[in-house]
C-alpha cells in the first residue's frame, strides 16, 4: 500500500506523534536547563554565604533532572510505537521514515527493532504489555557522558559539603 492509500485518521496520527515526540524532547531541553541553572544558583549562594548545608539543599535539582530525563523517555515510547507501526505498514520504497531513521541513529538499531516488534502486534493487550516490557528507552548515541556527569554532579553535590565544612572551615548549617 503506498502512502496516498494512507487513511486520514492514519496520517493525522504519524503527524501528531512526530509532534509530540518533537515537543517531549523539547520540554525535556527546558526542563534539564532550568533545573542546571537552578542548581548552578544555589551552589553558587552557597559559595557566596560560605555555608556548605545549601549544597545539599541543591541536590534535589540534578536527581530530579534525572527523574525527568527517564520520566520523558518512557512517555515517549508510545508515541515512537505509534510512530514506527505507522511507517511500517504504510511504507514506501522510495522514501525513508523519519522515525525510524531517528530512533535508530538517535539510540540504536536493536532498540529500535525490539520497538518495532512490539509496535507491530495487533492484539491490544499483547502489544501494551510488550511495549512495556522494553523497559527504558536508550537515552541517546553519546548519552553514557551525560549520565556520568548528573552522576558525578550528584555524588559532588553530596560529598562537598563536609569536605568544605572540615577543610575549607565553611560553616556547616548557618551562622553560629
Amino acid at each position: 500500500m503506498n502512502p496516498t492509500e494512507m487513511p486520514e485518521i492514519t496520517k493525522i496520527q504519524l503527524q501528531q506523534s512526530v509532534e509530540t515526540y518533537r515537543v517531549q524532547l523539547s520540554l525535556l531541553v527546558q526542563i534539564s536547563t532550568v533545573l542546571a541553572a537552578s542548581d548552578a544558583a544555589v551552589v553558587g549562594y552557597a559559595a557566596q554565604q560560605r555555608i556548605a548545608a545549601i549544597i545539599w539543599a541543591g541536590l534535589v535539582l540534578p536527581v530530579a533532572m534525572i527523574v525527568v530525563i527517564r520520566v520523558i523517555f518512557r512517555l515517549a515510547i508510545p508515541v515512537l510505537a505509534t510512530a514506527l507501526a505507522i511507517e511500517t505498514r504504510y511504507k514506501n520504497p522510495e522514501v525513508i521514515g523519519l522515525m525510524s531513521t531517528f530512533v535508530a541513529v538517535g539510540t540504536s538499531h536493536e532498540f529500535l527493532e525490539r520497538l518495532r516488534a512490539a509496535a507491530l502486534i495487533e492484539h491490544e493487550p499483547a502489544r501494551m504489555a510488550a511495549l512495556s516490557s522494553l523497559g527504558r528507552m536508550p537515552v541517546f548515541v553519546g548519552g553514557a557522558p551525560v549520565k556520568w556527569a548528573l552522576f558525578l554532579i550528584v555524588c559532588g553535590q553530596a560529598c562537598a559539603p563536609l569536605l568544605l565544612w572540615q577543610f575549607a572551615k565553611w560553616q556547616l548549617w548557618g551562622p553560629a
